[in-house]
């Protein structure tokens, strides 16, 4: 009967342990809001692709202004969702945070041929933002 007690003592432990990493991970990246009006690669609905780089620089600017450390950005299209969404993961001390900006989508102008291959493979994508500064 010991061996009985010690095992669900052991499973519940265990739970435990994968709960809080869970947790664990949710903080690690807190969500962070900081005041991004408009984006220029939306009007009315049309996403224009030649006009994210701008866009996410502006973003990278207005972190860093703010004092946090950018430490890079995902653009993720979903076509089944029309939703355009811009994540930019930043570091303030020793916290790491995430502000995403998204938009409904109806149309997207100037996308590159292998994306819009992909768009059409798989329905979403995501791509990851690095530019030469």
């Amino acid at each position: 009967m010991a061996d009985t007690e010690n095992l669900a003592d052991k499973f519940g432990k265990i739970f435990n342990t994968v709960k809080n990493a869970g947790e664990k991970i949710a903080q690690a990246f807190q969500e962070n809001v900081v005041g991004i009006d408009t984006l220029n690669s939306i009007k009315s609905g049309t996403f224009n692709f030649d006009l994210l780089e701008d866009d996410v620089k502006g973003i990278h600017r207005r972190l860093e202004l703010d004092g946090y450390s950018v430490l890079g950005s995902r653009l993720v299209l979903d076509s089944k969702n029309k939703l355009m969404e811009i994540k930019t993961y930043s570091q303030k001390g020793e916290k790491n945070f995430v502000n995403t900006v998204s938009s409904e989508v109806k149309s997207v102008t100037n996308i590159p041929a292998d994306v819009v291959a992909e768009m059409k493979a798989k329905g979403r994508i995501e791509l990851s933002l690095k530019f030469d500064d």
